[in-house]
């Protein structure tokens, strides 16, 4: 018997797989549990269409990222801190810090987890940064910490 699986099964197959199996695997445990359902043409045809546009909404987002991880890497963003006499930035610049720019200059919206200067940045001048965008993207910007 047909069935298209609607959950993972451990050794059956993956959600979305269609797969054969006996007929009493099938409807007492399969179906009656709600990890499968019957394998109709009509339920084939449906399942290629949601793959269909699945693979095609994971293409824009791999498009964006791309679109993103090109502008992030194209542009230099620029921190303004406050500093002592001697040129010491009090506290230093963090993620948040960075997120904060990267928004006012491009309306890209990260998480400070994304940003890839976890211990802080306490020096002036120009500083290389990766930027995880997900999907594997990651975008190598620069960001530019002046004092007020």
């Amino acid at each position: 018997m047909k069935v298209i699986l609607l959950k993972d099964v451990p050794k059956v197959g993956r959600s979305g797989e269609v797969k054969e199996v006996n007929a009493g695997f099938a409807t007492n445990f399969l179906i009656k549990k709600g990890l499968a359902k019957l394998a109709t043409a009509e339920a084939q045809a449906q399942l290629e269409k949601g793959k269909k546009e699945l693979s095609a909404k994971k293409q824009k987002e791999q498009n964006k990222l791309n679109k993103d991880k090109d502008e992030l890497e194209r542009r230099t963003f620029t921190v303004k801190v406050k500093t002592g006499d001697k040129g010491q930035i009090f506290g230093g610049v963090h993620e948040q810090d960075i997120a904060r720019a990267v928004f006012q200059k491009t309306k890209i919206k990260l998480e400070k987890s994304q940003i890839g200067a976890h211990k802080g940045i306490k020096e002036l001048g120009e500083h290389a940064i990766d930027i995880k965008l997900g999907s594997g993207v990651t975008a190598k910007t620069k960001i530019n910490i002046e004092s007020l």
